[in-house]
Formats: structure tokens, C-alpha cells, sequence
């Protein structure tokens, strides 16, 4: 074997390569710099982002059995279980009963009452978990009977709200309560981000007495199971087994190997929806990446030149710039992976304390990461790679460099070794990304979609591409202005990366941004003027009409709405038992859970205004002729139309009904209107009725009057529950300006990333800029043409491409909206028009503005041109 082909020599030459790239990092340069600031910002971005939305989920996941309260739970709605289903249910473990009512509490006849949630626990529960309480003793120390007073642990909102302390006395019903302890934390509420007042806790036993417990009042009980360790049954078998032996109990079950039902599926869409943001980030960025590593490469190309000179070969070179390239990038992991770890910690507190969810970045997502990232680097890496490799030595001594390929063409002839080594970073970068977002298939469409929106702009890249290219051939404009076209259209140019990535940057910012201004114009401004502003719920029926005598006395109010109201749940559908798997996931809520349902012999002022699909109403003396009036989005996601048949399970009792109606029901108006509408029933089952209130006074007045009409008739009720509208309204609205911020967070981030793609794009482009500015100078072009070119050329593209981004923001701003509810285009297109001009004059100012200030510090650093 000769000495040029022994593995030792060859060894040595590779070690050469990775010293020389050594020495090459030992004065990194802008476009190195850039590099590497860039990955570190792509990096810790798509780790935090990835650690913290794996938190959550897999938080939801391991605690289902806490937020569950047992690996089955059991729930009935107005009734409770009866002895002979309690029996049943203790032959598969520990059983523990719980009931939930929202109940209005106060210290005394003369104190305002406080809607509070009232929960009745017994000696088993908690199941799962811990009850923690302050001072810390135990629930059943807190609960027990203490001189014929039973004992309650409150919420501290509820000791802010009421001025009490510990040791006062509360009354709850026909019954006494002592304040013993304060509310911790309790295992069910965990992910519990919403409630219409403060959290009680009292004994069962002591609840079982009081005169709330009616089978028409709105009172939801729970059996939570837990498991024997030792049971060889799993979950499933045991569900089937309560459900063959009552099959028309009416329970809604959940089973805790399958999550937190809604939670767990919101959490696994946002934190989905959030690991695709922090992906698209990083791929925004990774033009970045491979914009400066061109702009380097271009640089060092008389370096590389030399090298070929005295011998190296192709692959060694090619070595030799990949452990550059390789080292940086190691570096920026590194970095990024301690920047994104602090962050994290110092996160970590809040988010534990807000969300009660611990952040633990483990090994399995760095490692996804890491894969992740270098799997995507060595894809933008390799056509500048193979491009700065063609190199020869001739470039020493002539002028042979060539023009500088266009971003991710792959120069010389196409060999299927290059192709195939492509094609597998690319099945590899798409394989980690999935594993990243960790939703199944969906994971594949979302990536399928952001690479489909990505190819949009690219294509729209491309057009401003060629349109520049005709106008600079067709314009007679000023010199700076011909030449700024020219520069766009040029094959070099990095107007299809920067066109691609400020775009989409602009339209996910736009659609946000819009989206959250109609959903917080409507929440804040118009949903108050069309809800009412008190709410009465389980009042009951023969205090009605003594309620309306009394509301209608009251010259503050101006209208008064009354229906029946209970719970159902659905649970055949033309006498066919239904299955989820049927039905379209986002209407599983309508099938698993108890629903709201009223009657009534016409439809009143709010059903009214729900648009009638198909169907007719009922005639007034339709008693008894079991009757449905269905909304129609309902209806169809579950295949049924006018005709068909559904069973409601009310207290136990099957109803079979039939559809005589379908309605299209705006949900945003928060009117007095079901999804389950039935014609009257005689005698009807044990009900509660629900009353809403709206009032005559002027904004400026309305919380003092809806005060005073709240205390004056809760005087006359005392006991029913009352619920302020406009309180909910505000705890709703600084829910959504927290979830509009986070959002609005991440799009400024993926706006940053592209904001670094156009840096080092056009770093890229002016890196050999001294021969070129030496024949314009020549031919009479003054440096503040030179500018000026910089300037247009910069902010024509950002200007363009940010067009089209504000318009299809908008389009997808007004999709949505379009979609949740119906807008009045005429309140929205004032904001929509001085939103959006406001926003292209911005990105007119960043892009003319930014590349007036980058040509002019390019012009600055060459030799002549200072001044």
C-alpha cells in the first residue's frame, strides 16, 4: 500500500483538517458570529419551548388518577348513587363518594352571600393525592362535629371576600358551619384554570341533612374508585362490568388510563400547537443559519484555494469545513442547553405555583434535540459545503470565482449519492420534529402544513423575484433604483429566504394579533351589551312566579327571562348505543358528559334568535309528544336530521325523543338558549328553573345598581345561587389577555428569527462588495446612491413580502373568527384597516430604514468609501 493511501497518513491528514478548522474558529468573523448567534437563539427557543409543553403533558398524564380522584370516577348528575350501586362499585376497591353544588354562603342574614362551590367529601376521599391544609391538620380533624357545629374548610379567596377568619361561623343552606382550615391545595383542582366563586369543603355526613340536597337541585356526585394493587382487571373490564350490570344508571365515566377528559386534549393540542411554533422558529432561523454560513465560507474562499493548491483533496476539505461547522454548532448546543436550563429554573416557580406543574427538562427531549438540530444543520449546511469545496486554486491567481449559488441549490452535476444523503437528513429532520410535537399522525399533518406554508412563500419568493427582474428591464427610474431591482432579482440574492421567512413571521403575528383583538373586542366590549347581567339558577319551581312577581316590581330591570332547567345525558342514538369513536373528537364533549337541557310549548325570545335549519317548532299543546329541537352543528356530527331518535338518560330514566327541529346556535351571544331543546312534559321530572335579569342603567352606574337588585332580591332568595355576569366576564378576560400574550410571545419570537435571516442575508450578499462598490465608483455612482440602492433593495422585499403577510394574517384573523361565531364586518374593518396600515408602515420603516442603516455600514468598512 503507498504511503499517500495508509491508514496513517490518512489519519493524519483528517487531524491536519481538524486543527486547520481549529485555527480557522480562533478569528470566527461576522458570518461565524452570526452563525453561532443565530443557533443559539433557534436552539434555546425550540428547548424551552419543547421542555415546557412537555411538562405539561406529561404532568396531565401522570397525574390523571389525582386530577381524576381515582382510577374511575363515576359521575351522576341531581341524584346520588343508591345503595345497591355503592355495594357493586366496593367490590372492585375503595370507594369514596363526594357531591359538588354551587351554593350561595354567608356569615350572616344581614352579610351579602357569597357564591361559592360547595363540595361534601367523606372519610375516603382524598383517593389520590394529598388535601393540604393550613393550619396543618387533618380533613376529618377540620370537619368533624364540634359541639353540634360541623366544622369547614374554605378557600382564602373566600376569607378575602367575606372579611371572616378562622373560627367564624358560616351558614350554608338550613345549616351551621365553623371555619376550621384553609384550602391548600386539594388533588382534583389541579388543572382547574376557571371557577364561578371560592372553593368549600364540608363533611358528607353533615351535607346529607341539609335542606340543598333535592333531587332538582343542580348538585353533581361523584364515585371515585381505586383499584385493589392486586386486581389482575384492568380499568376497561371493570367500566364494562358497571355498565352491563346498570346499563341506564345515566353515569358519565372517565377511566384514568386514558387522561383527564378535555384537559388532557386541550393540553395536547396547545402544547402541540406550541412545539410546531417553537419548529417553525427554528426552520425561520435556519435560513439565518444558512445565509451566514455562505456569507463565511465566501469569505475564507481564497483560504480554501490555497488549500487545494498544496494538495488537499475534495473530501478532506469537505471534512475539514464540516468540523467548522460541526464545532460551532456543538458550541451553540452547549451554550443553549445551559441558557435554555437557567431560563427554565428560573421559570420553573411561577409556573409551579400558577399551574401547579412541575418543569422537568429530561435527557430524552435533549437528546430529541440534539438530533433534531443536527440533523437540520447538516441539511442547510450541505449545498454551501459542496459549493465552497468546488473551489480550485486557479481563484488565486485569476478572477474565477463564480457567482455564489441561490440559497439551498446544489451546484455541479446532481449525483445520487448527494440525493440520497439529502433525502435521508430529511426523512431524519421530519422524524425527530414528530417525535418533538409527539402527537401521532397529527404530529405529521401540522409538519406537512407548516412545510406547505413554507413552499407558499418560497413561491411567492420566487415571484418577486422574476417581477423584479422584468421591472428593472422595463423602468427608466433613477440609477439607484434600477440597480436596487437588479440586485433583487440577481440568482445570489437572498430575496426568496428573506421574502419566505418575514412573510410567514408576519402572517402567524398578523393572525394572532387580529384574531386576539375581535376575540377581546368581543369579550370585552360586545358580549357584556348582549348578556344579562344577573343570573338565577336552581330556583325552585313554586317560588317562579313569586321571583317574577318580585323582579318585576323592580324598576331597574328591564327584562326577565325564565326556562326550566336540568341535566341529560345522551345516550343512544335511534335506539343504538352511542360510540365515541363515531363521532368527530371536538363533539365528544356533547356525548361524555351530562348536558344541559330545557322545554317549552314555544320558543322564547333568545331560542328565537338561533336560526332554524330544518324542521318546524311544535304546536303549543304538544305535551308529551316527545319532541327535540337540536342544534344543527350537533346534529350533523353525530349523523342524525330531522326525524331521527335520541335517548336521554334524566335521573335514571330513559327518554326517547325525536328531532322536530335543528337550530344554528351562535354559542358566543351567552343567551338563555340549550343545545337539547324538548317540548313540554306533564308531570315534568323533578327541575330547577334559571332566571336571567338585565338591567335599564347606563356602563357608568350598572355595578352599583346590579349591586343593589342583587342584595334586594337575594333578601327575598336567599339561598338561591346568583351569579354576577360581569365578574365572570373580567376573570374570562384576564384569562384570554394571558393566553393572547403567550401567543403574541412566540410570534414575536418566529418575527426575531426572520428579523435574522434578512441580517445575515444581506451580510451574505455584501460580503465581496469591494469590486463591485470599486466599478460603480467608477462609473460616477456617489456613496448615497450607493445607500439609497442598499435601502430600496432591502425594503422592497420586506415591504412585499410583509403585504402579503398582513393580508393573509387577516385572512386567517377573519376565518377564525368567522368560525367561533358570527362578526359584524362593518365594527371590525375600521380595526382591521388602520391595524393593518399601521403595521405596513412599520415594516416599511424596518425594511427601508433597516437596509439604509446596513448598506451604510457595509459601505463604511471598505477601504476609500469612509466619510
Amino acid at each position: 500500500m503507498s504511503r499517500l493511501t495508509s491508514p496513517s497518513f490518512q489519519i493524519r491528514l483528517y487531524a491536519a483538517g481538524l486543527y486547520f478548522a481549529l485555527r480557522q474558529l480562533r478569528r470566527p468573523g461576522s458570518g461565524i458570529g452570526a452563525l453561532f448567534g443565530t443557533l443559539i437563539f433557534a436552539i434555546t427557543t425550540l428547548s424551552l419551548t419543547v421542555n415546557l409543553t412537555h411538562s405539561v403533558r406529561d404532568a396531565m398524564r401522570q397525574s390523571a388518577q389525582q386530577t381524576i380522584g381515582g382510577d374511575i370516577s363515576l359521575r351522576l348528575f341531581h341524584r346520588p348513587p343508591t345503595d345497591q350501586e355503592k355495594v357493586f362499585l366496593t367490590k372492585f376497591g375503595t370507594v369514596a363518594i363526594t357531591a359538588e353544588q354551587r351554593v350561595m354562603i354567608r356569615s350572616s342574614l344581614q352579610s351579602p352571600a357569597i357564591l361559592s362551590e360547595l363540595k361534601a367529601i367523606d372519610r375516603s376521599y382524598p383517593l389520590y393525592g394529598d388535601l393540604l391544609l393550613s393550619p396543618g391538620i387533618t380533613a376529618q380533624n377540620a370537619l368533624e362535629i364540634r359541639d353540634g357545629v360541623g366544622g369547614a374548610i374554605v378557600d382564602p379567596g373566600f376569607l378575602e371576600q367575606s372579611g371572616l377568619a378562622l373560627n367564624d361561623e358560616i351558614t350554608i343552606g338550613d345549616q351551621t358551619y365553623q371555619i376550621r382550615a384553609t384550602l391548600l391545595a386539594e388533588p382534583e383542582r389541579k388543572f382547574r384554570l376557571f371557577s364561578l366563586g371560592p372553593r368549600v369543603l364540608v363533611s358528607l355526613d353533615a351535607y346529607g341533612l341539609n335542606e340543598l340536597l333535592s333531587s332538582d337541585k343542580q348538585i353533581y356526585w361523584y364515585s371515585r374508585l381505586k383499584r385493589a394493587p392486586d386486581s389482575s382487571m384492568s380499568n376497561a373490564r371493570v367500566i364494562t362490568d358497571i355498565e352491563e350490570q346498570f346499563p341506564d344508571s345515566g353515569w358519565r365515566i372517565v377511566n384514568a388510563d386514558d387522561g383527564i377528559p378535555g384537559i388532557e386534549r386541550i393540553g395536547d393540542f396547545a402544547s402541540a400547537f406550541a412545539s410546531l411554533i417553537g419548529i417553525a422558529i427554528f426552520a425561520i432561523t435556519m435560513t439565518a443559519i444558512g445565509n451566514a454560513l455562505r456569507a463565511d465560507l465566501s469569505a475564507r474562499s481564497s483560504e480554501f484555494a490555497l488549500m487545494r493548491a498544496v494538495g488537499v483533496r475534495p473530501s478532506q476539505l469537505i471534512f475539514t469545513i464540516g468540523c467548522m461547522v460541526g464545532l460551532v454548532t456543538l458550541a451553540a448546543v452547549i451554550a443553549a442547553f445551559a441558557l435554555s436550563h437557567v431560563i427554565t429554573i428560573a421559570l420553573a416557580p411561577m409556573v409551579a405555583t400558577r399551574f401547579g406543574i412541575v418543569i422537568a427538562p429530561g435527557p430524552g427531549n435533549a437528546l430529541l434535540i440534539f438530533g433534531f438540530v443536527v440533523c437540520f444543520v447538516t441539511l442547510i449546511a450541505l449545498g454551501p459545503i459542496r459549493k465552497a469545496c468546488q473551489v480550485n486554486a486557479a481563484s488565486l491567481f485569476r478572477d474565477q470565482s463564480s457567482q455564489s449559488a441561490p440559497p439551498f441549490a446544489i451546484s455541479g452535476p446532481l449525483r445520487s449519492p448527494h440525493l440520497l444523503l439529502a433525502a435521508l437528513l430529511i426523512l431524519a429532520t421530519t422524524g425527530f420534529a414528530v417525535r418533538l410535537i409527539d402527537l401521532g399522525w397529527f404530529s405529521v399533518l401540522l409538519i406537512a402544513v407548516l412545510g406547505l406554508c413554507l413552499a407558499c412563500f418560497v413561491g411567492l419568493g420566487w415571484l418577486v423575484r422574476k417581477g423584479s427582474s422584468i421591472l428593472a428591464r422595463g423602468t427608466n427610474g433613477s440609477a439607484a433604483w434600477r440597480l436596487a431591482l437588479r440586485n433583487i432579482a440577481r440568482p445570489s440574492a437572498p430575496t426568496i429566504t428573506i421574502a419566505a421567512s418575514f412573510g410567514l413571521a408576519v402572517t402567524c403575528l398578523l393572525a394572532v394579533v387580529l384574531f386576539g383583538t375581535i376575540a377581546g373586542h368581543h369579550l370585552k366590549s360586545v358580549l357584556p351589551s348582549q348578556t344579562p347581567d344577573l343570573v338565577f339558577f336552581d330556583l325552585p319551581p313554586e317560588q317562579s312566579d313569586a321571583f317574577r312577581a318580585v323582579a318585576s316590581g323592580d324598576p331597574a330591570i328591564s327584562s326577565l327571562a325564565r326556562m326550566p332547567f336540568l341535566h341529560g345525558r345522551v345516550t343512544r342514538i335511534n335506539g343504538r348505543p352511542v360510540s365515541l369513536s363515531e363521532i368527530p373528537r371536538r363533539y365528544h364533549w356533547f356525548i361524555r358528559g351530562d348536558r344541559g337541557l330545557s322545554w317549552t310549548n314555544a320558543p322564547t325570545s333568545s331560542i328565537a334568535q338561533s336560526r332554524l335549519i330544518a324542521g318546524d317548532w311544535w304546536t303549543r299543546d304538544s305535551v308529551n309528544e316527545r319532541l327535540a329541537s337540536l342544534d344543527a352543528d350537533i346534529a350533523a356530527a353525530l349523523g342524525i336530521t330531522i326525524g331521527d331518535q335520541i335517548t336521554v338518560n334524566i335521573l335514571g330514566e330513559p327518554i326517547t325523543v325525536k328531532i322536530a327541529n335543528l337550530r344554528k346556535i351562535d354559542w358566543t351571544r351567552l343567551a338563555l338558549d340549550f343545545p337539547i331543546v324538548l317540548s313540554p312534559m306533564d308531570p315534568p321530572p323533578p327541575y330547577g328553573v334559571i332566571a336571567t335579569l338585565s338591567l335599564h342603567e347606563p356602563d357608568l352606574v350598572a355595578h352599583q345598581t346590579v349591586t343593589k337588585v342583587a342584595d334586594r332580591l337575594q333578601g327575598h332568595f336567599p339561598h338561591v345561587p346568583m351569579i354576577r355576569v360581569a365578574g365572570v366576564l373580567e376573570r374570562l378576560s384576564g384569562m384570554f389577555d394571558q393566553v393572547r400574550a403567550i401567543l403574541i410571545a412566540q410570534t414575536v419570537l418566529a418575527t426575531l428569527g426572520a428579523v435574522l435571516v434578512i441580517v445575515t442575508g444581506l451580510i451574505a450578499l455584501r460580503q465581496h462588495a469591494a469590486g463591485e462598490l470599486a466599478m460603480l465608483r467608477a462609473l460616477g455612482i456617489q456613496p448615497r446612491q450607493i445607500i439609497q440602492t442598499g435601502a430600496l433593495e432591502t425594503g422592497i422585499v420586506v415591504t412585499v413580502s410583509g403585504m402579503l403577510g398582513i393580508v393573509m394574517g387577516t385572512g386567517i384573523a377573519l376565518a377564525a373568527s368567522f368560525a367561533i361565531g358570527s362578526i359584524n364586518i362593518s365594527q371590525v374593518a375600521p380595526l382591521f384597516t388602520s391595524t393593518g396600515l399601521f403595521a405596513l408602515g412599520v415594516i416599511a420603516l424596518f425594511g427601508f430604514g433597516g437596509g439604509w442603516i446596513l448598506q451604510m455600514a457595509s459601505l463604511r468598512s471598505q477601504p476609500g468609501w469612509r466619510g
